[in-house]
């Protein structure tokens, strides 16, 4: 069984939602497809159905679109911070717009949802207390990636916003993709230029053992798949799903080691 390690999760993704208005839908496409179940908890504002991996490992949620939201669903990934208040203010005056003012939810924690400069939508968490991440397994989120009209402006905000700095890769065609750091110097999400017509967003990768399998499952299933499956150098067999309420989610598939 795998071991965990406690660290600084500073400047990395620690929990991923569904927001939609369908999320017995949701939770029934993205049961099926990645094997997950769900796990319900009381929360001030009444029963919160968390996204379950594996051994019952919990690694997100589901959520219904608030009043005034947008009608696709959508991913709203969490951002771990040393302070919410602090990292909110911090990104309005580079230029983002505070969605919803820094919120303590119960025990757990303390939000604030934030719309990047350029219109992508993400959350600012401070744990409540000191959170274990267990390693990447099949099943679990193993990477986020924005599409941004302007990937090196992008990389500078959510640099300055709390990640601790980035590397870059030639992808040729599509340019510089740039990967910010997390405390520990570790890569954990990827900017890249938007090529698409979708508007900026955040996109979570789910690891896979076969992003073939996974894809042809999710056609099955009535998901749209809209790259893929398709091999990355180093990185793996990749793919992106616009899910049932179209929400878009990517997977991967890690190159085998010998």
């Amino acid at each position: 069984m795998a071991t965990t390690t406690k660290i600084d999760n500073t400047g990395r993704f620690v929990w991923f939602e569904h927001v939609s208005k369908d999320t017995s839908k949701a939770q029934g496409f993205l049961g099926e497809l990645f094997g997950w179940s769900t796990q319900t908890v009381p929360m001030p504002d009444g029963p919160y159905a968390m996204i379950a991996a594996g051994d019952k490992r919990t690694i997100g949620g589901y959520a219904p679109t608030p009043a005034g939201g947008p009608a696709e669903a959508m991913w709203l990934a969490h951002l771990c911070v040393k302070s919410a208040a602090e990292s909110a203010a911090k990104a309005k005056s580079l230029g983002a717009t505070i969605v919803q003012e820094p919120t303590k939810v119960g025990d757990f924690g303390t939000m604030a949802i934030v719309k990047d400069p350029f219109g992508a939508v993400f959350s600012l968490w401070q744990p409540g207390k000191p959170e274990v991440i267990p390693p990447t397994e099949n099943g679990t989120f193993c990477w986020n990636e924005l599409i941004s009209p302007d990937p090196a402006a992008s990389t500078k905000f959510y640099t300055e916003l709390g990640f601790t700095g980035h590397d870059e890769a030639d992808m040729g065609p599509m340019g510089t993709y740039y990967m910010l750091k997390d405390a520990s110097g570790t890569p954990r999400a990827g900017i890249v230029k938007n090529t698409t017509p979708m508007p900026p967003q955040w996109t979570p990768y789910v690891q896979v053992a076969s992003a073939d399998t996974t894809l042809a499952k999710a056609k099955k299933l009535g998901g749209n798949v809209v790259a893929g499956p398709e091999d990355i150098p180093d990185v793996g067999r990749f793919g992106i799903v616009i899910d049932t309420l179209g929400a878009v989610i990517g997977v991967l598939q890690p190159p085998s080691r010998s």
